[in-house]
């Protein structure tokens, strides 16, 4: 910025300080300010003044319209068929009564001063543009379009049809030159016809119900055309019947809130008796397929399939902001629930993927794809009819369904919870594997009956016939165990492959929706190794639990069977099994601690590599390669060490279970053999080959729980991403579409609670469509505030509201949806260009070439090589500027209501920055922009300056330009300097 800039943005004197001069003064000590009186204008010399509607009946409420600031000039309207304007005074406020005849005749007197005539038209007609401004806000219904034609003063517009107009800033009056529209949209107002003359201001709209041609006029050029009074004057006499279809719709609005409300707690009411109800097992057994005739037919089938899943946390149908997503996924995006879409191929109606939704090819109608019975059914919820899928029948739906994603509970989950929602629906492979399970322990159990039937009685009387039958008998039961055996391992397949599957995204879909500062608590490596840890809990657990239940099965009942042979010598076997398991004890609690710790160097060695492999450039530039190979063999040296003494504890469990068998044996024939004759041989035999079967299954189960050891630091890692509470949990709200309107009221935080606040006490408001800025020394907490505006920090004390919803209290990552958020370090997405622009949603290559030229950087990627297909990764050669362009396409795409930017354009030249800043204001979005380079926030609405975590100054430009002592103006001389 030059000294010639800088003088350039330093007012003079205030405009209206001329008008002040004029009029009559009006005395402020009174309690209200009736605006009934033709033929004037009001204009706020100091201080302020609230704006009211009053019932002229006078039972009915005020409302408030709007806060009239110094400057502001309102029109004298006469009484409208409801309601009158009156003002009430602020302290300090004051207020003159100008006559529009004496300002017409003083305005006509001063034209030989071309000085001061502009210095009056100027002051009138910023006065009059922002008193409209405060009574069209208020009488604006719904929110602007985000895709607009530019309505520029001085110009004539051609809008197509559907089109919509919307002015880029301040008042501007429209002449229908040919076609209708609309103000408003559609349902705004009724068309208007070639002729007629419109009044549009800063929020407002126009909507073309034809192909149409306007002639867009500012408040001065209407002045300087000498058609300000006549145009003024009309407008005074509509603008109560305006204010007052306003007022009858803010009270429908609010009836139709207290409605929604008493059906939320009635809702509320039946969900509690539900509970009871399913609790004492009082529930109605009705069908759950009823009909969605009272619900959109999207949400009833998402419904139906979310329950059927067991999803109990269903989202009201609130209207979703303006997005490139479908219905489905828009409703996935309420219940914040993932969604996957999946081919239908071949004989898709014959494998249960769980339930899914599809849709017809005819018409596009949403149905439930539901398992039942062998196959897939299709649920209509306009009907309530199922119909049964054939080829013929499955012919009819589109070749794709959507599949949800079942999310972990909101609250903490513990690992047995979490076992349970993997294996959750997978009933019947569980009864699969258990019936599998004791038919071959029953089976089992004839291998010692016969053999000491066979070699006790049989053969010593050669009775071949038997021993043949029984050999036949023992032949069918192993080929049956076998048959047993594959049912069971087909179950044990779908099993690991349906908790793989579903605790891995639960467990993504819940680290995705941990709160900000839980990431920095954990370096990226542990993280991601906790979170694929999962796989190898699936293989430890499904490979384990098969033979630990089968074995541990197989060994109570040959137990059971040794005491009936021989109470005596089933204790003596007791004390076998106790010598084993306390062995066992002691040898696998010692492995289990140096496993533990083995696996926590694992998670800090691959961390290490993992942080290593993307700095090494910095180490190469630091030299610092020796320094870093050093760190990682220390961490690596450790690890073999504990893994030696894993083995050797390993090698000592696997010869004790190598001797303990047969030691047990040479025990129990000794004993048996200090008193013959106290068995018979049949029982000798019989109670031998149990006592093997039982000491060899034992040897099993302990071999299994040892290497089932292993899950339990993997849960351990898992522990914190399962405890950590959610950013947004069910009672967050859904914000609804924003019109991006931000207050801050008195917030303050810091990192640490004895350390300094990084914030205190700050307060400012930012209206939709104002560019406000936040500038200040490095340290002085503007990222922090970004940060906090997000939602990625919580205040310590006071709170922020978007449209007055407290944003503590909404669901923050919908919030973020409506924004676009470009932060001063970028990477773009790997893949295309196109992609790293539209982020893999559904936008066409022209939208995604027109945010490229609104952020700058078409150009650019006209002269890659594969233009909008060029691939870009990590190792891309972009430059810093090109990165910044491209995020910032990636924000406008979107034509989002809110944008912020933290040192977005720093790395733009000042062309390109003046294209970004440019295309930004013609979005008509809330702007909030952080900056160092003052000279990109120049032209904002409102300035922003931190020092200290405090608001040392909040105003416009200019007027913190004309304090010298102010620091704002010292930041600017200092880098004039």
């Amino acid at each position: 910025m030059t000294v010639t800039q800088l003088r350039a943005t330093e007012p003079q004197h205030r405009n209206w300080d001329a008008l002040a001069q004029l009029g009559e003064h009006v005395n402020c000590a009174v309690r209200q300010i009736s605006l009934r009186h033709p033929g004037a204008l009001w204009l706020i010399t100091a201080g302020g003044f609230d704006l009211y509607a009053v019932d002229i009946a006078g039972g009915g409420p005020w409302r408030h319209i709007g806060r009239l600031e110094p400057g502001t000039i309102c029109l004298a309207p006469a009484s409208g068929p409801r309601h009158d304007l009156v003002m009430r005074p602020l302290r300090g406020a004051g207020l003159r009564r100008l006559s529009v005849r004496d300002m017409v005749r003083v305005i006509e007197e001063s034209e030989g001063s071309s000085t001061t005539t502009r210095t009056l038209s100027a002051a009138l007609t910023e006065g009059i543009d922002r008193g409209l401004s405060v009574l069209m806000n208020f009488a604006r219904e719904g929110l602007p379009p985000q895709d607009f034609e530019a309505l520029v003063p001085d110009t004539e517009v051609d809008l197509e049809e559907g089109g919509n107009g919307r002015p880029l800033e301040g008042v501007v009056w429209v002449d229908v030159l040919a076609g209708e529209v609309s103000v408003g949209g559609p349902a705004g107002t009724s068309p208007n016809a070639p002729t007629d003359s419109l009044t549009l201001g800063p929020q407002d709209w126009l909507s073309s119900n034809s192909p149409a041609r306007v002639r867009v006029r500012s408040t001065q050029g209407l002045h300087r055309d000498g058609e300000l009074w006549p145009t003024v004057l009309k407008f005074e006499n509509r603008i109560l019947n305006t204010v007052d279809r306003a007022i009858e719709s803010h009270e429908a609005r609010a009836e139709s809130r207290i409605r929604a409300g008493l059906a939320a707690n009635r809702a509320a009411d039946d969900r509690a008796e539900r509970a009871l109800g399913g609790a004492l097992r009082l529930t109605d057994q009705r069908s759950s397929r009823s009909t969605a005739s009272d619900e959109d037919a999207t949400s009833g089938v998402c419904r139906m399939v979310a329950r059927t899943m067991g999803i109990k946390q269903l989202p009201a149908d609130v209207p979703f902001p303006k997005s490139q997503i479908g219905p489905v996924e828009q409703w996935a995006v309420r219940a914040r629930l993932r969604t996957r879409v999946i081919a239908l191929k071949d004989t898709w109606w014959r494998t249960n993927v769980g339930p899914l939704i599809g849709h017809r090819r005819d018409n596009g109608e949403p149905v439930a794809l539901l398992w039942r019975r062998g196959r897939y059914e299709a649920w209509v919820p306009t009907t309530g009819t199922a119909t049964a899928l054939d080829e013929r029948a499955a012919a009819a739906y589109q070749p794709h369904g959507v599949m949800l994603y079942r999310p972990l509970p909101e609250t903490a989950v513990s690992n047995w919870r979490l076992v349970r929602e993997g294996l959750r629906g997978a009933g019947g492979d569980i009864r699969t594997v258990v019936t599998s399970t004791l038919i071959a322990v029953t089976l089992s159990v004839l291998v010692p009956i016969s053999t000491g039937t066979v070699l006790g009685r049989l053969v010593p009387h050669a009775q071949r016939g038997l021993i043949v039958e029984i050999c036949v008998a023992l032949l069918m039961a192993t080929v049956a165990s076998a048959a047993f055996g594959v049912m069971e391992n087909m179950s044990l397949l779908r099993l690991e492959g349906r908790f793989e599957a579903t605790v891995q995204a639960a467990i993504w879909d819940r680290l995705l929706r941990l709160p900000v500062t839980f990431f920095r608590r954990y370096s990226t490596g542990e993280l991601a190794s906790a979170a694929l840890g999962v796989a190898d809990i699936r293989t430890v657990l499904m490979g384990v639990s098969s033979t630990v239940l089968y074995a541990a099965a197989v060994a109570l009942v040959n137990f059971v069977v040794l005491f009936w042979i021989s109470v005596p010598l089933g204790l003596l076997c007791a004390v076998f099994v106790v010598v084993g398991l306390g062995a066992f004890a002691v040898l696998g609690t010692r492995q289990m601690r140096w496993q533990t710790q083995s696996l926590e160097l694992g998670y800090q060695l691959t961390n290490k590599v993992f942080q290593k492999l993307r700095g090494l450039p910095k180490l190469q530039v630091a030299a610092a390669e020796h320094r870093a190979y050093a760190d990682w063999a220390d961490t690596y040296s450790q690890q073999k060490e504990l893994q030696k003494r894993i083995g050797r504890y390993q090698n000592a469990i696997t010869v004790f279970n190598a001797a303990f068998t047969p030691s047990c044996l040479l025990v129990f024939f000794l004993v048996t053999s200090s008193s013959p004759g106290s068995m018979s041989v049949p029982s000798f035999l019989a109670f031998n080959a149990s006592l093997t079967i039982t000491l060899a299954s034992l040897t099993q189960v302990t071999g299994g729980v040892a290497s089932a050891v292993a899950v339990v630091p993997m849960f351990t890692r898992l522990r914190p991403i399962l405890q950590e509470p959610l950013e947004s949990s069910a009672l967050s709200f859904a914000p609804g579409e924003l019109s991006g309107d931000i207050e801050v009221n008195h917030l303050t935080f810091g990192y640490a609670k004895d350390a300094p606040p990084v914030l205190d006490d700050v307060s400012f408001r930012v209206r939709p469509g104002e560019f406000v800025a936040v500038v200040g020394a490095s340290g002085g907490g503007k990222s922090t505030l970004l940060r906090i505006l997000l939602g990625f920090e919580t205040p310590d004390t006071g709170t922020v509201l978007y449209d007055g919803q407290d944003l503590s209290s909404l669901d923050s990552a919908a919030v973020r949806r409506q924004c676009g958020v470009v932060l001063q370090q970028v990477q773009p997405f790997s893949g295309s260009v196109f992609q790293a622009i539209t982020g893999g949603l559904n936008y066409s290559m022209d939208e995604a070439w027109a945010a490229a030229e609104l952020a700058g950087v078409r150009e650019d990627i006209a002269a890659m090589p594969m233009n909008m297909h060029t691939y870009i990764s990590d190792a891309s050669t972009l430059s810093g500027g090109q990165r910044q362009r491209l995020a910032i396409a990636h924000a406008l795409i979107r034509r989002p209501r809110i944008l912020f930017f933290d040192e977005a354009t720093s790395a733009l030249d000042n062309a390109t920055q003046q294209t970004v800043t440019e295309a930004t204001r013609q979005l008509r979005a809330t702007r909030i922009v952080i900056a160092h380079r003052l000279s990109t926030v120049m032209d904002a609405d409102k300035i922003i300056v931190l020092s200290e975590g405090r608001v040392a100054q909040f105003g416009s430009p200019a007027s913190l330009l004309t304090d010298t002592n102010g620091l704002f103006h010292q930041l600017v001389r200092r880098q004039m300097q």
